[in-house]
């Protein structure tokens, strides 16, 4: 999936032209409120983009400078200039700067597509480091999604790897409290309220350092700031994020809403935690049909079956029947250990490393360590907006 970074003084356009893109193709949109003269001191957002395109009223001079500073810094970004007056004069100077091309505003999706497509045919996606992001969701509240995000993310530091955890758990998210006792310095509403100064550095002032390669970015604590949290500044946190780490987990709590689907999306796997109960049976079944109507395939959908026991109320064959999905991992009952681990506000890897979640948790981390990349993209459209049509035709 090709990542377009749209570069405007005018949020209108900036809106306009990201909802073009997505209707054009399979690309990932990053929003850029910057006039082109200073385009160029963006490096960090540059840095992200496969694509860049800007989007300015009449060029003048400093504006046409600034996009030249900016092509000397980044020859390899192909650039779609769109702006309200193209004239001869403005092809040649933008031809000679190194855009690719000039269109004129009002757009029209055809034009933009005409010309997205011929940057994509001539391979322009960039090779770079990225994270496998891995979301984990339940159907009801107590599942365990929370503390499995949390010890995941720490079992996989343990083996070596670099992992992110982000907490987008917006009811009291609590994430970051029962794997540590450090106080936050900045949760997921208070980056989002700065994300227009947001860049790699930024971002990881931000997060809470819990163990060697171990960071975590803190849910939020009050619902009310939660609300405020857009998909379009989760997205962008996530493309700051991976190409940094080795494994992005988002505890995604209960919420599927444009922020989550956004997400989800994005995902390698989606981890449906559930636990051996008719309840959860039956509405952990509603969720998966959900999944399955936003066209995540299969593959990519793994159930989690948490707090597994002998004695469970439900069988395994028979949850795995009602859901329709296997069982892709199952963990122990121990709520001693968990309790314990939880009140303390360590992970229970490091408290009680030899008892039998833990055995689980470094058993299911060694698990996603082994597994291969799925392959992302496609042209098919996002499910959030797969939903909206689904809902429109309803």
């Amino acid at each position: 999936m090709l990542t377009i970074l749209i570069a405007s003084e005018q949020t209108d356009r900036l809106a306009e032209i990201a909802r073009l893109c997505t209707q054009c193709g399979s690309f990932q949109t990053l929003a850029l409120t910057e006039a082109p003269a200073r385009i160029a001191s963006h490096a960090s957002q540059l840095a992200l983009a496969d694509m860049l395109v800007i989007a300015h009223g009449n060029m003048g001079p400093a504006q046409m400078q600034g996009i030249e500073a900016m092509r000397q810094q980044h020859p390899e970004l192909p650039c779609i200039l769109i702006t309200d007056a193209v004239d001869p004069e403005l092809l040649i100077k933008a031809l000679r700067t190194g855009i690719r091309d000039v269109l004129a505003w009002p757009l029209e999706q055809g034009q933009l597509g005409d010309a997205l497509r011929r940057l994509q045919a001539a391979g322009t996606q960039r090779r770079r480091r990225a994270a496998r992001l891995v979301s984990l969701l339940s159907c009801k509240g107590g599942a365990g999604v929370t503390f499995l995000t949390a010890n995941l993310g720490h079992a996989l530091a343990a083996q070596g790897r670099r992992v992110l955890v982000l907490d987008l758990n917006r009811q009291f998210g609590d994430l970051v409290h029962t794997i540590c006792d450090r106080t936050p310095p900045a949760t997921l509403p208070d980056v989002c309220a700065q994300i227009d100064r947001m860049d790699a550095a930024f971002l990881e002032a931000c997060l809470t350092p819990v163990a060697d390669g171990f960071d975590v970015l803190a849910g939020a604590a009050d619902p009310i700031k939660a609300a405020s949290v857009r998909k379009e500044q989760v997205e962008w946190i996530l493309s700051l994020a991976l190409p940094h780490y080795d494994f992005v987990l988002v505890d995604a709590g209960q919420a599927i809403d444009p922020v989550s689907i956004g997400v989800l999306d994005r995902s390698d796997r989606i981890g449906v935690v559930l636990q051996p109960t008719i309840a959860y049976a039956r509405t952990g079944r509603r969720l998966l049909d959900i999944l399955r109507a936003l066209h995540y395939p299969d593959d990519k959908i793994r159930v989690l079956l948490n707090r597994d026991d002998r004695r469970n109320e439900l069988e395994r064959t028979a949850l795995e029947q009602i859901c329709g999905s296997p069982v892709w991992h199952a963990l122990p009952e121990d709520a001693a250990t968990v309790a314990a681990a939880i009140s303390h506000g360590e992970a229970v890897l490091a408290m009680h490393r030899r008892s039998a979640i833990a055995r689980a948790l470094q058993s299911l981390a060694a698990q996603l360590a082994a597994a291969e990349p799925e392959p992302q993209g496609g042209s098919e459209p996002s499910s959030l907006r797969r939903l909206l049509l689904r809902v429109k035709a309803a």
